[in-house]
């Protein structure tokens, strides 16, 4: 009896229920059913038994031998900081091993409220729904920018609005996500743009992009003749119709007839795109929902990019393709999300709790990078979160110094802490003709089954930011569930290669048996092989001794010559 592996998210906010899954499997216990204790406590506590508290307890049913049980518990952190999570098989007679009866995952809940700046071309109605939404959320700081109000007009914000685009590096990097109703990029300057395609790329953050019948119109005609509209078109995860294009006013503002949201594959499976907490029951309320009226239209997604619904009247159909009206991407290392309309204020009309839940989820997955960070001048990313045995782990990091320039060192240290606690030196290199300056790389290879985690002290300032990474390392899934010989199939492979196959030992040398032996059936495979170019010890002598012969005989008949005719 054992547990074979624990999932748990790394980080998660204040509030927000998650769910810890755990695989429990049995070979030859005789019991049916067995208990599964949660335990938690705070990490890097006392190792004793009283630092963990028993969160919840259930009885589940054993399956076949070899075969994995899930088990999950839904948790609802209360305390924040960081907290280790234990999950626990109890023992039974049978259960030979007990060191295996528990797996152990670390989940930190932050500490911080979220970021957002909001930015609108003008007020619609989507805007200052979901300003007041966040202007009451006690987790949420909200700052806006009103681009068409007047200075010194009241918002509903926790700071003063502001005048314009914040123009420090400082300011805006400590915000977590921007969203943007339908905003006029125009009016910024290129420094500006400039400075929020670092925030997205450099600097994990978040960007949810609402399109509109005012502004955007008009800068995707004009991007053609705008290097810093370029830069904004690079974030977006979809790409607009060009200038003079016959289907360039294609898109539909103020319909007759709402029409509901058509999902696609990745759009049932995203959880931020769920309204409620499982998807069956999610897809059920989205299916209650009356639609939308209007989009604005797109051409097709970037590659790369995800398309989640599409506007579900079938006359705007393309070349038998629906317009997009929700679509994602990764850019650099933040995340942008496009949205073809600002209607979903109508949601709504389902429950009023519905559209605060759409948006939150919406903006705390755009800012997820945000939460992988523990800097704002660096990030610290491994090519997986979960491997197998024997797999090598790359670890990158994006450093910069204390002037948000990128780090030029050469090399830089970082720390790996294994299962069993030891620490080991990692020694990240500067990455040669990479794409962005201030890249580390180093890797090393999972040897023991559990977390390691990686840290990194952030070079080059006073402040000794901590990054850090954790990778769950497990045994192969066919491993686990199946440990026993497949004889079967070991014999089906020597067949289909000319071989023999013999169960142990016994069988490979047993003489009297009906099989011939292993030794027996090994079939000679002598052969001669000549390696040219290799020394020939007998052909050098004699070729060394006919090379003297010849030599002396030359000098001999030169001095005969010499002496018959007297010049010796």
């Amino acid at each position: 009896l054992r547990v074979v592996d624990i999932e748990a998210p790394q980080r998660v906010y204040p509030g927000d229920d998650f769910t810890i899954t755990g695989y429990i499997q049995q070979f030859g216990v005789n019991a049916k059913s067995i208990t599964v204790e949660l335990l938690s406590g705070e990490a890097n506590a006392n190792e004793e038994e009283n630092s963990l508290s028993v969160e919840e307890e259930r009885a589940i049913t054993l399956g076949e031998d070899g075969k994995m049980v899930p088990v999950e518990f839904q948790v609802s952190p209360v305390a924040q900081g960081v907290r280790e999570y234990v999950m626990r098989v109890k023992a039974v007679e049978e259960d030979n091993n007990e060191r295996d009866n528990e797996k152990r995952a670390t989940v930190e809940v932050l500490e911080r409220r979220t970021r957002v700046l909001l930015i609108a071309g003008g007020p619609t109605r989507e805007y200052r729904f979901l300003r007041d939404m966040l202007y009451r959320d006690k987790d949420t700081h909200l700052e806006v920018w009103l681009q068409s109000g007047l200075p010194g007009l009241a918002q509903e914000a926790d700071e003063p609005p502001l005048d314009e685009f914040p123009q420090d590096e400082d300011e805006l990097f400590e915000f977590d996500c921007i969203v943007a109703f339908d905003s006029d990029w125009q009016i910024m300057s290129e420094e500006e743009i400039d400075l929020l395609e670092r925030f997205v790329s450099e600097k994990a953050g978040g960007l949810v992009v609402v399109a509109g019948p005012v502004y955007t119109p008009e800068w995707t005609r004009d991007v053609r003749r705008s290097p810093k509209l370029k830069v904004i078109q690079s974030l977006y995860p979809v790409v607009f119709y060009t200038r003079g294009s016959a289907t360039l006013d294609v898109g539909r503002f103020g319909g007759d007839q709402a029409w509901p949201l058509e999902f696609t594959r990745d759009g049932y499976s995203s959880e931020f795109l769920w309204l409620e907490d499982d998807a069956s029951r999610s897809e059920q309320t989205w299916a209650g929902f009356e639609g939308i009226y209007g989009y604005y239209g797109v051409k097709d997604p970037k590659p790369g990019a995800k398309v989640y619904a599409r506007f579900s009247d079938p006359s705007t159909e393309i070349e038998g393709v629906k317009p997009i009206y929700w679509a994602g991407q990764f850019y650099g290392a933040g995340r942008v999300f496009f949205q073809a309309s600002g209607e979903m204020w109508r949601v709504r009309a389902v429950d009023d709790s519905y559209f605060e839940t759409y948006y939150t989820k919406l903006i705390r997955w755009a800012a997820q990078g945000r939460l992988l960070r523990d800097s704002s001048r660096g990030i610290l990313l491994t090519d997986k979160e979960r491997c197998r045995l024997g797999e090598h782990v790359v670890i990158r990091a994006i450093l910069q110094d204390a002037q948000y320039q990128p780090l030029q060192d050469a090399e830089v240290s970082a720390t790996l802490i294994q299962p069993n606690g030891e620490l080991k030196t990692l020694t990240l290199k500067a990455v040669q003709d990479a794409t962005r300056e201030g890249t580390y790389a180093a890797q090393f290879t999972a040897l023991d089954e559990g977390s390691y985690r990686v840290e990194l002290v952030t070079p080059g300032g006073d402040d000794d930011e901590l990054l850090s990474r954790e990778v769950r390392v497990v045994a192969a899934r066919t491993e686990s569930e199946r440990p026993e010989r497949d004889d079967a199939l070991l014999e089906k492979i020597a067949e289909q290669t000319g071989g023999e196959y013999f169960v142990g030992m016994q069988a490979a040398t047993d003489e009297a048996a009906e099989k011939p032996t292993v030794v027996a059936s090994m079939k000679s495979r002598e052969q001669t092989t000549y390696l040219p170019g290799t020394p020939d010890k007998q052909f050098d002598e004699m070729l060394m001794t006919w090379l003297m012969f010849f030599i002396a005989g030359v000098l001999s008949l030169e001095w005969l010559v010499r002496r018959l005719s007297k010049l010796a």
